[in-house]
């Protein structure tokens, strides 16, 4: 039972729990019956070993047993009775140790979400922003759509920007060929940004089963450690070469987007856009308002809570510079450029959910399978697959719970502001 809150800060809680000798006895008792009946000992029948032996011989193990199954309990009945809200797992100040006739006495010190006061999210003032769908935007999409929609056909024309060769590359390095980077039968579009400009510059004007040589030198912080600060020979050779035919720009061109004529499709894109458009102010609002809740509210965050933000960020950080074939920078000088983000992370998540808190705000198992289905709609996936990338990818739906709750909070605030 709980006995004791100190409050240390405005985060912590130092919490000391007495666990009454009669619970120790009674659950030390049922282990050792437990071990008499199960246990057997040479030179002694079955249930009928003496406790003196037993207690010699596993009393190590019943009293870490004992602790295992009571200091839990107990604590989970402390958290409860002291009405906080632990963020990380408890410190326990000192060695938890069993003595016979006597309660088990211990002190946990935890981690708590802060109690925000006089939470002010009212009056809130936002510029409007407006926007004009340009003719020019619109032509953008059905390029872009012709694009996507381009065949490849056997050309002997020498190749130009948007063609495809379809290439065998052999890499040396000192004269050395390095298998790792050479490729057979590779296709390359000219002008892609999936690869190296000079790639597509020095096969530009090239045809057919003709060869080309070229030499690339690499920066020493490449971060592919066998290219980094190497001079390296490519030997291509085209085996085959294919001209970019575009569709015409014509109703069939609609009709391949689910449109009928192009009048319908332009009108359809217009439409996207403008959502789309519509879409990211009501993002850029929803930052404002972040920023102007940050600003209203001082207040201690918990450090467990800012350092796995700072974690997520640099994972984050990371993966985009290995994507980018960027340099890595070191963890020390991530977390300093971070910590300031990272705080303001968490502050804005304890803001939302003390608000949605306070309104009643919930997500709903609709709401998830409305979210679901959004999803999968726009990117051409089943439900049951975007389930599974969430499993997969966050362990479990609760991350797209809570980008929905912060949502449902902030619409909620958006719907109360000013806009002018």
């Amino acid at each position: 039972m709980l006995q004791e809150v100190e409050k240390v800060s405005p985060t912590i809680r130092r919490l000391r729990i007495n666990i009454p000798s009669e619970v120790i006895q009674s659950e030390t008792a049922a282990l050792y019956n437990e071990i008499r009946t199960t246990t057997k000992i040479p030179g002694f029948r079955p249930g009928k070993v003496p406790h003196a032996i037993l207690v010699k011989k596993f009393c190590k193990r019943v009293e870490a047993e004992v602790i295992e199954k009571v200091v839990p309990r107990f604590y989970m009945e402390a958290i409860k009775e002291a009405e906080v809200e632990p963020v990380n797992y408890p410190d326990i100040d000192d060695k938890i140790e069993l003595k016979e006739g006597q309660p088990l006495l211990f002190t946990v010190t935890v981690e708590i979400k802060p109690e925000i006061e006089n939470i002010n999210y009212e009056g809130i003032t936002l510029k409007k922003e407006t926007f004009l769908i340009e003719e020019e935007s619109v032509e953008k999409s059905i390029k872009l759509l012709q694009e996507n929609k381009a065949l490849y056909s056997v050309s002997e024309d020498e190749l130009k920007e948007g063609d495809m060769a379809i290439i065998t590359s052999d890499a040396f390095i000192d004269g050395q060929l390095i298998n790792e980077l050479s490729y057979k039968e590779y296709p390359l579009v000219l002008g892609s940004a999936d690869m190296p400009k000079e790639f597509s510059e020095a096969l530009t004007g090239k045809k057919k089963d003709e060869t080309v040589e070229l030499k690339m030198n690499f920066e020493s912080d490449h971060p592919n450690k066998t290219l980094a600060g190497k001079e390296v020979l490519f030997k291509l050779l085209i085996t085959e070469a294919k001209k970019k035919n575009l569709p015409p720009v014509d109703d069939e061109l609609a009709q391949s987007a689910d449109c009928s004529t192009m009048d319908e499709l332009r009108k359809k894109i217009r439409e996207n856009l403008a959502k789309r458009k519509d879409g990211e102010i009501n993002m850029e609002y929803k930052k404002e308002i972040l920023n102007t809740l940050i600003k209203r509210h001082d207040f201690d965050v918990p450090f467990s809570m800012v350092r796995g933000e700072i974690e997520s960020i640099i994972h984050h950080e990371k993966e985009n510079a290995a994507r980018k074939n960027r340099e890595v920078r070191p963890d020390e000088e991530l977390k300093k450029e971070f910590e300031s983000q990272a705080r303001d992370n968490v502050k804005s998540v304890l803001l939302l959910e003390a608000i949605g808190k306070k309104e009643n705000i919930t997500v709903s198992d609709d709401d998830i399978k409305a979210a679901i289905d959004e999803i999968a709609a726009r990117n051409n996936l089943k439900p049951e697959e975007v389930t599974k990338l969430y499993a997969v990818r966050e362990g479990s739906m609760e991350a797209l719970k809570s980008r929905l709750f912060a949502d449902k909070v902030l619409d909620f605030i958006l719907g109360k502001a000013t806009i002018q």
